[in-house]
């Protein structure tokens, strides 16, 4: 799955004998359920969300959808003049025909809800909602909402009618965690649960599926290695934690929440195997200090550009941009001009959320201050240094401490040379562990008009299937490793 998004109709998927959170969770005696969006593959019902671990999905097997069609279309192979189209909702495997027209947010805030309602309390319950909203819709420039007109009314300030959609459709997801809390809260779940709140990655401001949301003031945009386009944003929530409502600064990765998770549902890591991520459960519990000093963002062997963190995630290296750098510049709205509202703390500490969470803590009521002091931490406002932008071609290498939004490239700097030297190390490291992408393209069969006009699994994912693709992939990779590698040397000057 490395490379391009994943489109609808590509026999790509995330391995079978790669183990997921679900999976690992149902181990230890969890109900497992997905709403929303899947996006690892639906080839074959071998690798869609119950098959890999979840006892019930609803929601869309892509990467996105139309927020009232659910539909979705990518251009036919055989013929560039027109496209695949078809549903993509689905309850389990039956399609979802007579929810057309109905708000996808809106569906799938009561599907959780509902899941939780009926969930039987003397069991755990693993609950993953991976909302559209955010993404872009229909044809990849959709931006959603119920009702235009009251959207752009009510966020009138905003000079852009774009991005007045997109503020709704972000409230409108924001409406849908409250109503999640709440739900928690009633049913006496919340007291021993744990809610994680996070983004995938950065905002679209333009280009390819522009959302017309914001990164700022961060460098770059999605697809790219700049914090833009890869500095996730979370909130978590436990009344299990220790310490509460401070800002976390430690250096956390995605493959971080497999052992964290498992090791918080009463796992045993070492039972996982071999794997990349960290239990973090006392970095984001007690504060402690993580055991994470790098990570990897990616390497890209088809599109030739790499990133890596090191030192605590002080220094970033890059090798390479996307596509020449078509998204390295300075993007999104401040949300801090003088027509802009002030920030609304009566809203928050109203919100039924904070209600939920104020019920079962009141010890340690959530306040104006506290809110105030929070954000205060983490502004980073003052971070973009007038200097002449560079498109990162080559190497580049960041201070992320000093220079986080990426003004200014060290890969010159003689004291310098020690970290990049060290940094480039770790990089043939996990180059060595490059599986090469497999090729992208769309398969023919897979046409929704073959199967009544919907997104459905085409093959049958035979062992016979398996160990063909398996020794294809063995094939490739030797191949590509050492083409990438003696090409990556000679990018690097080594």
């Amino acid at each position: 799955l490395q490379g391009i998004p994943l489109d609808a109709g590509e026999n790509r998927s995330l391995p079978l004998h790669t183990s997921t959170i679900p999976e690992r969770l149902k181990e230890l005696g969890y109900s497992t359920h997905l709403v929303g969006k899947w996006h690892l593959g639906a080839a074959c019902e071998e690798v869609t969300p119950t098959r890999r671990g979840f006892d019930s999905h609803f929601g869309y097997w892509s990467g996105f959808v139309g927020y009232f069609n659910h539909e979705l279309s990518v251009p036919n192979p055989l013929n560039k003049s027109e496209n695949f189209t078809g549903l993509d909702f689905r309850d389990n495997f039956t399609p979802q025909w007579s929810l057309e027209g109905n708000y996808a947010t809106e569906l799938f805030s009561k599907k959780a809800v509902d899941i939780i309602h009926k969930h039987n309390i003397s069991k755990p319950l693993f609950l993953m909602l991976a909302h559209l909203a955010g993404h872009t819709g229909s044809n990849g420039t959709e931006l959603g909402v119920p009702n235009i007109t009251k959207a752009e009314e009510k966020y009138k300030f905003i000079k852009q009618n774009e991005r007045r959609s997109y503020a709704d459709l972000v409230n409108i997801m924001d409406s849908s965690v409250g109503e999640i809390v709440y739900k928690l809260s009633e049913r006496q779940m919340l007291e021993n649960s744990v809610i994680l709140f996070f983004s995938d990655n950065g905002a679209q401001t333009e280009g390819l599926y522009q959302n017309y949301g914001s990164s700022w003031p961060f460098r770059g945009l999605k697809f790219t290695l700049f914090e833009g386009g890869v500095r996730g944003t979370g909130v978590i929530y436990s009344p299990l934690f220790k310490q509460r409502s401070y800002v976390n600064r430690q250096l956390i990765h995605i493959t971080d929440f497999l052992p964290t998770f498992y090791h918080a549902a009463g796992g045993d890591i070492r039972d996982l195997g071999e794997i990349d991520g960290f239990n973090q459960w006392e970095v984001i519990s007690k504060n402690k200090i993580t055991k994470r000093t790098d990570l990897l963002i990616n390497i890209d062997d088809v599109n030739h550009y790499s990133g890596i963190l090191g030192y605590n995630g002080r220094y970033k290296l890059l090798n390479g941009s996307f596509s020449d750098g078509i998204y390295n510049d300075y993007y999104g709205d401040s949300g801090r001009s003088s027509e802009d509202p002030p920030y609304d703390l009566k809203l928050v500490l109203k919100s039924p959320t904070n209600l939920a969470i104020q019920k079962l803590q009141r010890d340690t009521y959530l306040d104006s201050e506290k809110i105030l002091s929070l954000r205060k931490q983490i502004d980073i406002v003052a971070c973009r240094f007038k200097s002449k932008l560079f498109k990162c071609r080559d190497m580049c290498l960041f201070d992320l401490y000093n220079d986080p939004c990426e003004t200014r490239n060290l890969i010159k700097e003689e004291h310098l040379q020690e970290v990049i030297n060290t940094l480039k190390g770790k990089y043939f490291h996990y180059l060595r562990e490059v599986v090469p992408q497999a090729k992208k393209q769309i398969e023919p069969k897979s046409d929704p008009r073959n199967f009544n006009n919907t997104w459905s699994p085409w093959i049958s994912c035979s062992v016979s299937t398996k160990r063909k693709r398996f020794i294809d992939v063995i094939r490739n990779w030797y191949s590509a490793f050492f083409s990438n590698l003696v090409s990556n040397f000679s990018i690097f000057k080594v």
